[in-house]
């Protein structure tokens, strides 16, 4: 299964590929009549389009297409491999074969049309670190559009997520940390972090959507991890806006928004978790059920400079 993202993000094309065609598609017989069971990885076709994705599994929006295309987007997304694709940019994310990772999201997408943005030359000779890498889109985003990039280390605590970004990432200038960035001591032109980002009281700091402390700790101590004049690409839900803000006020530090998009909550170990969510609406979450969910927040991708 392939999805292919327009670069604006107003877009989402849908296409089988591979055994999909065979399967799933119907393209069971070769032109003498002959069974097929697979077809090759680069061979693909064309599914569906849902315009201005908000996530990268819209099941809402999916369930409104006619019945046999319905049932035939669903099938497909039951495949083992997903291709993401953005800006000319893929990777291949075997699903349940990266324990504890995730493949990219609506937010990873959203933070490479921010890096979109920045001139070519603007990363040039930068050694840059990405602290929980996870499927490793991002710094290969930044790679293959970054061309004068020296160098890229990428740290997670997972190692399935680390393995995940060795089989994607096959450039020399790329590096591959397993274990915790925060015992790293070497310091860096450009930090990239796309964290956990939903509070919890007593937050376990182990997978890719809970907690705050992450993102405090780094706001704190940028100035331990990047060179001088360096700075801080990140990721700040409207669900921790609050409190990231008086880290950030309390370090002194700038903050330059860049992008921003208002998404679904759609997790689900945190929606049927009613004393979670309890905590989120006394944070100040409201149901507002629109375009078939029930919670939204506003992603924003900021650039953060340590106050000099």
């Amino acid at each position: 299964m392939i999805l292919r993202f327009s670069k604006d993000l107003k877009e989402e094309r849908i296409y089988a590929n591979g055994v999909e065609l065979s399967s799933v598609m119907g393209m069971d017989t070769d032109k003498f009549g002959h069974r097929i069971y697979s077809c090759p990885e680069d061979k693909e076709l064309y599914v569906a389009s849902i315009k201005n994705p908000v996530l990268v599994t819209d099941v809402c929006r999916i369930a409104k297409f006619n019945p046999t295309l319905r049932d035939t987007v669903f099938k497909l997304y039951e495949s083992p491999i997903r291709k993401t694709e953005y800006d000319g940019v893929s990777i291949n994310f075997e699903q349940g074969k990266y324990k504890g990772a995730w493949g990219p999201s609506i937010d990873t997408l959203l933070f490479c049309r921010a890096l979109s943005g920045f001139k070519k030359t603007a990363l040039r000779g930068k050694e840059i670190v990405e602290i929980g890498a996870g499927s490793g889109f991002i710094s290969k985003y930044l790679l293959e559009k970054f061309p004068g990039i020296k160098s890229i280390t990428l740290v997670d605590l997972s190692p399935h997520a680390i393995q995940s970004c060795k089989d994607n990432i096959k450039d020399r200038r790329a590096k591959f940390i397993h274990g915790d960035a925060l015992k790293n001591k070497k310091k860096y032109d450009v930090l990239i972090c796309n964290p956990p980002y939903i509070p919890r009281p007593k937050s376990i700091g182990d997978n890719a959507y809970e907690g705050t402390g992450l993102l405090g700790y780094l706001i704190v101590h940028t100035k331990d991890i990047l060179k001088s004049g360096g700075s801080f690409i990140t990721n700040i839900s409207s669900l921790c806006q609050k409190e990231i803000n008086e880290v950030i006020e309390k370090s002194g530090a700038k903050v330059r928004k860049i992008d921003k998009m208002i998404v679904p909550l759609k997790v689900c170990n945190v929606l049927n978790n009613k004393k979670w969510m309890e905590y989120l609406r006394r944070q100040g979450i409201k149901k507002e059920r629109r375009n078939g969910y029930e919670y939204f927040q506003t992603i924003t991708i900021v650039e953060i400079k340590p106050k000099l």
